[in-house]
């Protein structure tokens, strides 16, 4: 008699689990179903794409000055891009007199500059022109070996930019 009660007890929970194991099998296959539904819905959005943009480096490297007035409100990372259609704008930010010259009337340029955490240098920089008005500005910054702040600056020469335009800056670490 005993055998037969817990033969009765096993077979009771055998069947509230199986019960209980359906009942999350179709909750799951629903949860999949809705998933499914939202993709459908909803499709990947894909990075934007642009077209490549050709510019020149503009460095001060060889000359007697040195980039001033790029100031920073927090210690650090911070980025910042400044686009300069002017040489009375460019002054307010070059110390010195024999800088290379730039013909504004054809060019722009784009200073972007910040502050790291950590020692690094820029090591690469590209720029695309997402639509007719909006670019995107990259510069990849290497780390190296040092542990401390640093201020690093990226200046490139264009063709003339509108005020209309919008230039985004984007930061990689690598």
């Amino acid at each position: 008699m005993r055998m037969t009660k817990v033969f009765t007890f096993l077979l009771f929970l055998l069947m509230i689990t199986h019960v209980a194991c359906d009942g999350n099998n179709e909750s799951g296959q629903e949860i999949k179903k809705e998933e499914e539904q939202e993709q459908e819905q909803e499709p990947e959005k894909e990075p934007e794409k642009g077209v490549d943009v050709s510019f020149a480096e503009y460095t001060l490297e060889g000359t007697s000055c040195q980039w001033v007035n790029l100031d920073f409100d927090d210690p650090c990372p911070q980025y910042n891009l400044l686009m300069i259609n002017s040489s009375e704008v460019l002054e307010e930010y070059i110390e010195g007199t024999d800088y290379p010259a730039i013909d504004f009337s054809k060019q722009t340029l784009l200073l972007a500059y910040g502050i790291e955490c950590y020692n690094y240098y820029q090591d690469s920089v590209s720029l695309q022109q997402l639509s007719e008005q909006n670019y995107l500005m990259t510069v990849n910054l290497r780390p190296s070996i040092a542990v401390a702040f640093s201020e690093w600056e990226v200046a490139i020469v264009i063709d003339k930019l509108g005020a209309e335009c919008k230039v985004e800056l984007d930061i990689t670490n690598k």
